[in-house]
């Protein structure tokens, strides 16, 4: 059997490993993202959480970190944050005791104002991968929300 030592397998790893690719592509975009909407004090997470939250109408944290993929605490602090900036409000729903997160109007007003923010940052991503990586990544996975939407 052949010997190898951690180096080996570290530069396997970093060279090979689709998780470590992803991961910093996910950072490259983000950054991309977070840097157009910077003007309109909100992040691309953030944005990610409304855009969510319009789509549905309304919805509990829990469901949305999971239809997000998302930790729970990390959906749970960051809808605090929002719901202080009064982007978001959280309470029952209509006729049961659910708590429901909903938008509130400047938090509608804000998905308005970002729109040309987004589609400069979809751009500017599609000409940091290139068109045909781009469509392969959105069609890589189906929309999070996918009957979902109200």
């Amino acid at each position: 059997m052949k010997k190898v030592d951690a180096g080996q397998i570290g530069r396997l790893i970093a060279s090979e490993c689709l998780s470590v690719r992803v991961r910093r592509l996910g950072r490259v975009i983000t950054r991309i993202y977070d840097a157009a909407l910077a003007p309109h004090g909100v992040s691309a997470a953030q944005l990610n959480l409304l855009s969510a939250i319009a789509a549905t109408g309304g919805v509990r944290a829990v469901d949305l970190a999971r239809v997000l993929e998302a930790e729970k605490s990390t959906v749970s602090r960051d809808l605090k944050r929002m719901e202080h900036i009064g982007w978001v409000r959280a309470g029952p729903a209509a006729g049961d005791a659910r708590r429901l997160v909903t938008l509130t109007p400047a938090g509608s007003r804000l998905l308005l104002e970002v729109r040309e923010a987004w589609e400069k940052a979809q751009a500017a991503a599609e000409e940091e991968l290139g068109k045909t990586t781009f469509a392969q990544l959105r069609s890589a996975l189906p929309s999070p929300l996918k009957g979902r939407t109200r």
